[in-house]
């Protein structure tokens, strides 16, 4: 590398230390809110909050104090853009870790000093005395995934442990459920809207970001963008959190859920998640909203003051709600016709509920569809829809149904050229051709991600676990879903997992997050190049 090069890739990471800095002293203030929960309960979590809150905030801002000068005149453009949003993902995943981890190993109860508590089992919170595992709860909370090595301690029906014994204290909760709002809408987007503030752009963030094969900007301005798609997520977020409070929900747990669910995530307070509530209302109250995390929120934001019609005319809304309507009607047909007593109402509302939960990544269940040997077709539908995913730019993650949508079209065109070889047929989609670099980049994503899910399910039929087990591990992970079938059913969680395993877990949440090549780019050594 020539004297220019290294001063050119010098200054970036002036530049990259720089918002990373910014990005540890955001994430050291989302904590505050968890640990004041934690001081107020006196529970034992308030030390590792408060003290994982101030290394955090300490260090980041020593680099962003330090880089300021420099970082001011260092030019954003797309390769810088790849590196920040890439590098922030991880670091994301790696600082959020450090609530748990301290609160392991500061809490007065001895977490990591004993094997057997009063109750003669592992202490509450053991795992986390672990980093390799505090790192996978973070990851997956950022990403919205909401797979979990928890074995035991989040709440049964009364706020304890499924055995009797005190759960994970609050202020643990509420973080876990702040990692999934921070990461539904993006902790990138954030920062976009406050990048004016440093001197720098933010468009080449912003693309790297939003998930989805295109960016649809609100505005001229992408600061502008960044903050009404915010606005639009708080706003759903809170008629959310009044409508679970009006079902039975205490305050808390409204909180926790209404953060998850628009997130896409999946985390719950519960150990047995929707399912622990018993109540069909809070199950329909998450199942729209679920869908609506799922769709677009460019057209929530342009369907405000009742127009409607702006979801009818997107052809990938039209597609998305097909889907929806479709497998709710197999797996309600497939309950039916078992012999579980299920009448209409129950069947159908089952079916709607965890067909909202896979399609949207969110992981939730209101049962566990594990046991639905008796229903293969229901099984058989809900691992479709592990690869669909929902629409682009909504805080789902998968595949994205707009890809699916320019696949399918894609075929077509090729059937018909096969007895039409001279004719001209581009691909449209809302009416206007896609553009050929869109198209490529559609094929090449999908066959990019069964890839991964193929090399995932390999690595961890390695491990040993059976190929339903491996295989749903790495979709459920690379989708950003949660829950799968065998070890890793809907009421199970991924502590099975090696230590190897678990980080390549993590990287597949990440990469999914990252929509693949955001993160792959890195590792290419043209992208280091001149």
């Amino acid at each position: 590398m020539n004297t220019r090069r290294r001063v050119t890739w010098l200054v970036r990471m002036v530049l990259l230390a720089h918002l990373t800095g910014l990005l540890m002293v955001i994430l050291a203030g989302a904590m505050i809110p968890a640990a004041l929960m934690g001081l107020a309960d006196g529970a034992g979590d308030a030390a590792g909050l408060f003290s994982a809150a101030g290394a955090s905030a300490s260090l980041g801002a020593l680099l962003f104090i330090f880089t300021r000068g420099a970082a001011r005149e260092v030019p954003l453009g797309h390769r810088e853009g790849l590196l920040i949003v890439g590098t922030a993902w991880l670091m994301a995943g790696i600082v959020g870790a450090l609530p748990y981890y301290l609160f392991a190993h500061l809490s007065p109860d001895g977490i990591c000093s004993i094997s057997i508590d009063y109750w003669g089992k592992r202490p509450i919170g053991w795992e986390f005395c672990s980093f390799t595992d505090s790192a996978f709860e973070s990851i997956s909370g950022f990403t919205t995934t909401g797979a979990s090595v928890i074995t035991d301690g989040l709440w049964g029906d009364y706020g304890l442990a499924t055995d009797g014994r005190p759960g994970f204290p609050r202020g643990i909760l509420l973080w876990r459920s702040i990692t999934h709002f921070l990461g539904g809408m993006g902790i990138v987007v954030l920062g976009v809207a406050i990048l004016p503030l440093l001197g720098v752009g933010g468009m080449e963030l912003f693309k790297a970001e939003v998930p989805g094969p295109t960016t649809d900007k609100l505005a001229p301005r992408v600061t502008t963008t960044a903050r009404l798609l915010w606005e639009v997520y708080l706003i759903l977020s809170l008629v959310l959190f009044v409508l679970l409070a009006a079902g039975g929900m205490d305050a808390f747990e409204a909180v926790c859920h209404s953060m998850s669910t628009m997130a896409s995530g999946g985390f719950s307070t519960r150990a047995t998640s929707m399912a622990g509530f018993h109540s069909p209302y809070l199950e329909w109250v998450n199942t729209i909203f679920m869908l609506l995390a799922g769709m677009n929120f460019t057209l929530h934001w342009r369907a405000r003051g009742g127009n409607l019609r702006v979801y009818g005319k997107d052809p990938e809304f039209r597609i998305y709600a097909f889907v929806v309507i479709a497998a709710v009607g197999i797996v309600t047909m497939a309950l039916l016709r078992t012999d579980r007593g299920y009448d209409f109402l129950e069947g159908f509302r089952l079916a709607a509920f965890q067909v909202a939960s896979i399609i949207t990544t969110t992981g939730y269940a209101s049962t566990d569809f594990e046991t639905w040997t008796d229903a293969p077709a229901a099984l058989y539908t809900i691992v479709l829809l592990l690869f669909v995913g929902g629409m682009a730019g909504s805080t789902g993650g998968g595949i994205k149904v707009v890809r699916h949508v320019l696949m399918i079209k894609l075929w077509m065109r090729e059937l018909f050229m096969l007895s039409h070889p001279r004719a001209v047929r581009p691909v449209r989609l809302a009416g206007k051709p896609v553009p050929p670099e869109i198209l490529r980049a559609a094929v090449a994503f999908v066959g990019v991600y069964v890839m991964l899910v193929l090399l995932g399910t390999g690595w961890f039929a390695l491990e040993g676990h059976d190929v339903l087990s491996a295989f749903t591990i790495s979709a459920t992970t690379l989708g950003n879903v949660g829950p799968g079938l065998g070890s890793v059913g809907p009421l199970d969680n991924f502590q099975g997992l090696s230590v190897a395993g678990k980080w390549v877990a993590s990287m597949l949440m990440v990469l999914g997050r990252l929509e693949i090549y955001t993160l792959l780019v890195l590792l290419t050594p043209s992208f280091w190049r001149r």
